[in-house]
């Protein structure tokens, strides 16, 4: 019966614990397996991951038709400062194509030769526009896909582990802010096109894993979960030791 009565206590006990902290124990259990994989992550360093090659991919689809477009705003702005605009994009995004081009070779990555099909549609309609409306559209797809953009490059240059990647992206980074900046100062950018697609929170990100403090809490409750339980397995050893 006594024997009955402790296995009783300590599987509720157990089931307490793991229904109240299903996420503390599983981050113990995962800790020192999430520990391997950062450094191997540390030790292959110079090894491009998914997140950086989508990064190289993003830039190149985005230097492939905001070249052709700034030279096309350079020439038919319908004012001088849309003008000036399309010449600082299509200088700097011809500068980043130079860079992603040796990149691309040194780790062996196979960059694409023609924009998306979407982006081939904003360029169709960049195109088609004149006057005024060339502006007013012509600034507003390319706030629009800049900002499309800058949550991507904020986390690649956040979170590589290539040094190569992080100097790109960082460069990456102004530019991009620069862009939607004069973009915006071209007073044709309408509320619409003032928008970033952030990168949706992931396991993967910091920010959603449990840090030192929350695995030390966790170690206080476990040791006074496990000392209420030998408090209560001695009482009920004293008891059955006194009706016998």
């Amino acid at each position: 019966m006594r024997r009955s009565v402790i296995r009783s206590v300590l599987v509720g006990l157990v089931a307490v614990l793991l229904s109240a902290f299903p996420a503390a124990w599983i981050a113990l259990a995962e800790q020192p397996q999430a520990q391997a994989q950062q450094q191997a992550q540390q030790a292959g360093s110079t090894e491009l991951d998914a997140r950086d090659r989508e990064f190289l991919f993003t830039i190149r689809f985005a230097n492939l038709w905001e070249i052709p477009m700034g030279d096309l705003a350079a020439e038919r702005g319908n004012s001088d400062k849309v003008k000036e605009v399309g010449r600082v994009i299509s200088a700097d995004h011809t500068k980043l194509n130079v860079d992603i081009e040796e990149m691309a070779q040194r780790f062996g990555v196979d960059l694409p030769s023609s924009p998306t099909s979407k982006q081939k549609q904003w360029m169709e309609e960049i195109t088609a526009a004149s006057g005024d409306e060339f502006d007013r559209v012509f600034a507003n797809r390319l706030r629009a896909a800049h900002g499309s953009v800058f949550g991507l490059v904020a986390e690649v240059r956040a979170g590589t582990r290539n040094d190569e990647i992080r100097t790109f992206a960082q460069a990456a980074n102004d530019i991009v802010m620069r862009h939607m900046t004069i973009l915006e100062g071209t007073g044709h950018v309408m509320p619409t096109g003032l928008f970033s697609e952030a990168s949706a929170r992931t396991l993967d990100n910091p920010e959603n894993q449990l840090g030192g403090g929350d695995l030390a809490l966790t170690g206080i409750i476990g040791v006074l979960a496990l000392g209420a339980t030998l408090g209560l397995v001695r009482t009920f050893s004293s008891h059955g030791a006194a009706e016998r």
